[in-house]
């Protein structure tokens, strides 16, 4: 039995994760397709970190693969950060429209 989440495995008589909190499958779901991901397109900038994880939960919910480059600066200890979210370039129409519909 597996995890389908962290895909632990677990001994034929467990049932549930008990890290991820979900049922366990027989087999793995197959693994993703590969992306090129050095065509990314970034859809998302901004310094709301809510609005950001929020987003993230979006795209994972909707299949649409994902990065997050996060950048910090401490200009004399007042802390700039800003989140930007790439997707492949062929998720970037998709992405667009997951932002502009959650807004």
């Amino acid at each position: 039995m597996f995890c389908p989440e962290c895909r632990a495995e677990y001994r034929s008589e467990f049932t549930h994760c008990s890290d991820c909190d979900v049922d366990l499958v027989a087999d793995l779901p197959k693994p993703e397709q590969d992306f090129d991901w050095t065509e990314l397109g970034h859809v998302w900038t901004g310094k709301d970190q809510e609005r950001c994880v929020e987003l993230c939960k979006d795209f994972k919910a909707t299949a649409v693969p994902y990065k997050v480059e996060q950048s910090r600066h401490q200009y004399l200890k007042r802390v700039d950060e800003k989140y930007r979210i790439s997707v492949p370039s062929e998720y970037f129409q998709r992405a667009k429209q997951i932002i502009k519909n959650g807004s």
